[in-house]
């Protein structure tokens, strides 16, 4: 995972002046802010600080709700993981859990985001007390506004990190204004190079690509399974393997889909299939070969 050495040096300020004047304490850390603004840089900064610094030390737990350029978990998906060690790289963290958002975007998935969120939240809590959650760019009107609200009643974080230029944030901030989470306004730092969409998405296909390395084939029976799906099912369609609890095991492509033969054929990773109850459509078609 890249930065500019000045986005760095700007993270690294911030998590020394949060976590230096007690605002990062056991509890969650929500960051917020447009694209291309730090918000990843910032949580890998603070989870650094926090691992090596904070009072007391111990595991911290990162969860990545940005669907459409994910660090932890494949994309469309929230991932969390768990940090024990300041030589924290996000791009070799390995994962604890995943939850199926369905799309690269917040966009008509918003109670699927929410739920993702708030169900990783319970997971890392099963492990530490103290949290980070990443999230997507989404910050422009009145959805973005009622996400972030909604998401802040759910998880109730101890602190809200803003990052902003200008007052991009105002509307959501307003909104959140004493509700029992500290706020911090951020300046962004300037020039960070923006992404291009072409970049964004060779990184969305070479996540994939990663996620999917080791993977096999797996065949199911539909009438095996519940199905959760709002279009007709078809083959390289994203869809999420879940267990009777909920919790997704793995994401797969769906290969074949034949309702008159009552079967299903996967491509996931390693996986125990006795577990799956439960295939969840998605709206990301992949293609590993092709862009």
């Amino acid at each position: 995972m890249m930065h500019s050495p000045m986005s760095t040096d700007w993270a690294d300020k911030i998590a020394e002046r949060l976590a230096g004047g007690g605002l990062v304490q056991p509890g969650v850390c929500l960051i917020l802010g447009g694209v291309d603004t730090g918000k990843t840089t910032l949580a890998v900064a603070l989870a650094r600080r926090m691992t090596r610094h904070a009072d007391p030390c111990g595991p911290v737990g990162v969860i990545d709700a940005d669907g459409g350029q994910s660090h932890i978990g494949p994309p469309a998906t929230v991932g969390w993981a768990i940090v024990d060690k300041p030589e924290v790289d996000f791009s070799q963290i390995t994962s604890g859990g995943i939850s199926f958002v369905g799309d690269i975007a917040p966009t008509g998935h918003l109670l699927q985001l929410t739920a993702a969120i708030a169900q990783c939240v319970r997971q890392v809590s099963n492990v530490t007390g103290r949290i980070i959650i990443d999230t997507p760019g989404f910050i422009a009107g009145p959805a973005a506004s009622a996400l972030w609200w909604t998401v802040q009643r759910i998880v109730q974080p101890k602190l809200i990190a803003a990052v902003q230029r200008e007052n991009e944030l105002s509307d959501i901030l307003t909104g959140l204004q004493n509700l029992g989470s500290q706020i911090e306004r951020l300046e962004a730092p300037p020039r960070i190079p923006a992404k291009s969409p072409q970049a964004r998405r060779s990184y969305r296909q070479n996540q994939f690509r990663r996620y999917f390395h080791d993977s096999r084939l797996y065949d199911f029976k539909l009438s095996d399974l519940t199905i959760q799906t709002t279009h007709s099912p078809g083959s390289g369609m994203l869809a999420a393997l879940r267990d009777s609890e909920g919790i997704d095991r793995a994401v797969g492509i769906i290969e074949k889909w034949q309702q008159d033969k009552d079967a299903v054929t996967v491509r996931a990773p390693q996986l125990d299939v006795s577990q799956i109850r439960c295939i969840v459509v998605g709206d990301v078609t992949v293609d590993l070969v092709n862009e």
